[in-house]
């Protein structure tokens, strides 16, 4: 008898990059649902120069520090297309962490990060780009300001 284990429907995922932006996600994601803020306690926010593709954001682990962003449930449609762009960017899958919900609820999500890199400065669009969809999904205004504070000293990198 063989056993067949169901395919989910859909998958938690943590944006804290430029697909935080609704135009960005909508591209790759048509139907990704926005569900709610979280953040990754102990953890920075970084921009690293990975495989040639310049300024990348990513995760690294820094007590002290907390990363927010948005959690997306993506359909299986719509999988491929984001595990391709984040690929594109010089990501891959691989967070081991769980986002914390304002709430103090921690829930499992493929979450995206560039395992090698020399840390570098943010790019301008790409900041403006994360801090829009930050403002858009009404994250902290304390991380808002931070992300937009990144152009001109860099906090995180």
């Amino acid at each position: 008898t063989k056993i067949c284990l169901p395919v989910p429907d859909s998958q938690l995922y943590f944006a804290y990059s430029a697909l935080l932006d609704p135009i960005r996600m909508a591209n790759v994601a048509p139907d990704a649902e926005f569900l709610f803020s979280a953040h990754y306690a102990e953890t920075g926010l970084v921009f690293v120069n990975a495989n040639g593709n310049g300024a990348v954001p990513s995760l690294v682990e820094s007590p002290g520090s907390t990363v927010w962003g948005g959690v997306f449930e993506i359909s299986s449609a719509d999988i491929d297309s984001l595990v391709e762009q984040e690929a594109a960017e010089g990501r891959q899958p691989g967070w081991e962490h769980r986002a914390i919900d304002r709430a103090g609820n921690k829930h499992e999500c493929v979450t995206f990060v560039c395992h090698a890199g020399e840390a570098i400065r943010a790019p301008l669009e790409d900041v403006e780009t994360m801090s829009r969809g930050a403002r858009h999904w009404k994250l902290p205004a304390g991380w808002v300001v931070g992300l937009e504070d990144l152009v001109e000293d860099p906090l995180f990198g």
